[in-house]
């Protein structure tokens, strides 16, 4: 468990074993010392972790109701007073129990307040929730990528989660995703534009992490326009690279997203 504390809050990050890559969340008012924990899975580790700070946990927030996403839920129901917070389109998913949030929900943790935003596009629930400095995303936006929309998604909705609320978002915003594919993202970014040096930089700095055993650090809105395609779809530099590989592409910024969304469903 990763652990940062900044000004009357922590948040604690966990790597989750024999998962696709998932990152569970906890975070507490350090003065109230209540909690929530964020999509868990492996509920274990994160019911020790509150025992072992004497955190409360007060509240389960699903940021969508996709099953790695949720598996956690019950386990932490079973030894705790929490309540489960989803989007009113993802609580029948979760539990009859759960209680809505929506666009412009506060949540309150202590003296904390954690604002919700509806971000739909990888499924038509989707939250994300910012706290203080940080922001936790899902499975909307990824280091140098974006959710996909195979599993109850449409890629319109994406384009305007991602151009409208994301995208315009304050650039000291730090990133908190829900899995990272951090190397395989970096590696289709510089195939798209392979001239793009923060891309470079980037990919090497995240396998320097890897090499020591650690995961990658958190990227803010900022650096994410510098090499994360998805952010940079209305740029010339990465319009140019696209038609000179299909003349044929309309370059509307709808379109030119849509059309690395597909690209990015296909790459390997």
């Amino acid at each position: 468990m990763e652990i940062l504390k900044k000004n009357g809050y922590g948040i604690g990050r966990m790597s989750v074993k024999n998962s696709d890559n998932n990152y569970n969340y906890i975070v507490w008012c350090t003065g109230s010392l209540e909690c929530a924990v964020i999509d868990p899975i492996d509920a274990d580790v994160l019911l020790y972790f509150a025992r072992s700070e004497a955190l409360t946990v007060k509240y389960i927030i699903n940021t969508h109701t996709h099953p790695d996403h949720i598996v956690g839920n019950r386990a932490i129901l079973k030894v705790t007073k929490a309540k489960i917070l989803a989007h009113k389109k993802g609580q029948k998913y979760v539990s009859s129990r759960s209680v809505a949030v929506d666009d412009g929900s506060v949540i309150d943790i202590g003296k904390q307040k954690i604002r919700v935003i509806h971000t739909p596009g990888h499924c038509s629930e989707h939250i994300s929730l910012i706290l203080g400095e940080h922001i936790f995303v899902g499975d909307t936006l990824f280091l140098a990528g974006c959710g996909n929309t195979k599993c109850g998604g449409n890629v319109d909705e994406l384009y305007e989660t991602i151009a409208i609320k994301l995208r315009t978002l304050p650039e000291n915003l730090i990133i908190l995703p829900g899995h990272d594919y951090s190397e395989k993202n970096l590696r289709f970014s510089l195939s798209i534009e392979p001239r793009n040096e923060a891309t470079r930089l980037k990919l090497e700095e995240v396998k320097s992490f890897y090499s020591r055993g650690m995961e990658p650090m958190p990227t803010t809105i900022g650096e994410e326009k510098r090499y994360n395609p998805f952010f940079r779809f209305d740029l010339v530099e990465l319009i140019e690279e696209l038609k000179n590989r299909k003349p044929s592409l309309v370059t509307d910024p709808r379109a030119i997203f849509k059309e690395l969304r597909e690209m990015r469903n296909n790459w390997n």
